[in-house]
């Protein structure tokens, strides 16, 4: 991937070149290392998004809302699969599975992005699969599994145990 931002105006395309300029983006970022890309990608989906948001505990899913022709707000997610890389470093992007609003798999699309949507349809269908009480829930969660792995490794480091074998007494 270069370092340019992908500059276009996704508000005169229709749905159906909205689709198809998506895909184009989850190819153009298949194939490549995670490295840099990841962030890239994420990048990219921010500058032409409403807002751009995960889920609680999935760092490979991205949910977008985006303003196409006639002021419409669409929903687009991108799908990160990763595969080894042969040097054994950071795994490579193998490919980006691109889906829409259509997919029954998005119906856990966040509250944060269904806010921005249009897509009255599947909004409300996204609201009775996925309740914003159950996003909230995972998140509070996800923070609170955050906070205790941080005071785990913070006490660990305050009460250090030494092992010496070097046969001195004190």
């Amino acid at each position: 991937m270069t370092e340019k931002r992908i500059n276009t105006n996704l508000t005169k395309m229709s749905y159906e070149h909205f689709q198809a300029f998506m895909q184009g983006i989850a190819l153009l970022y298949s194939n490549v290392s995670f490295e840099r890309n990841y962030m890239s990608l994420f990048s990219d989906l921010s500058s032409m998004a409403k807002h751009v948001e995960r889920l609680p505990s999935d760092f490979f899913t991205f949910y977008g809302a985006y303003e196409i022709a006639g002021n419409q707000v669409v929903l687009a997610v991108f799908r990160i699969n990763l595969s080894e890389s042969e040097s054994d470093e950071s795994p490579n992007i193998s490919d980006i599975e691109v889906s829409f609003a259509e997919d029954e798999r998005n119906l856990r699309c966040s509250v944060r992005i269904r806010k921005y949507l249009t897509q009255s349809d599947f909004v409300a269908r996204a609201n009775v699969a996925y309740p914003p009480v159950m996003e909230d829930l995972l998140w509070e969660k996800d923070s609170v599994s955050k906070k205790t792995s941080k005071k785990a490794s913070s006490t660990e480091m305050e009460n250090p145990v030494w092992d010496f074998d070097d046969d001195v007494s004190f």
